[in-house]
């Protein structure tokens, strides 16, 4: 593919992906619990998905240094949605894992994602479906591929 017609794709899809990222951001910020930000949420996500775990693999998930995470998981442990807790294969190391009240405010969260996701998926066929879902699952390997991860 040429090089013009490939930037035009990538634009095409930037647009399309930041709106549909905006648009869920302002969704989930709007309709969360009123003390837990969209990053707050999307952080105990990965607690959940990964957890236990240690602050320095969700720093390598997200790519950020710990201290940004670490301040975070601060005000998470202040909430009461995030316990530390020692890992019993090596007192040195603390463990991250999610609380019963944040187990309400992600169920919650996916019920709404569900809800916001479901109601545009359903215009769509469900062949368009997995393709779109294919198509993205196909990028991340690809990126990961490359990374090395």
């Amino acid at each position: 593919m040429d090089a013009e017609k490939l930037g035009q794709l990538i634009r095409r899809y930037e647009e399309v992906f930041l709106f549909a990222n905006r648009k869920l951001n302002s969704m989930l910020s709007g309709q969360l619990s009123d003390d837990v930000t969209s990053e707050q949420y999307k952080m105990l996500r990965l607690i959940k998905h990964y957890g236990p775990c240690t602050s320095s693999k969700l720093s390598e998930i997200n790519q950020v240094n710990r201290s940004a995470i670490t301040a975070m998981i601060d005000r998470l442990v202040a909430k009461g949605y995030v316990e530390r807790l020692a890992d019993p294969q090596d007192r040195r190391v603390t463990l991250l894992e999610t609380t019963p009240a944040a187990e309400r405010v992600l169920q919650e969260g996916e019920e709404k994602i569900r809800q916001f996701v479901g109601t545009y998926m359903q215009e769509l066929e469900d062949a368009e479906i997995e393709t779109f879902v294919s198509i993205y699952e196909k990028i991340w390997r690809i990126i990961n591929q490359k990374e090395g991860n």
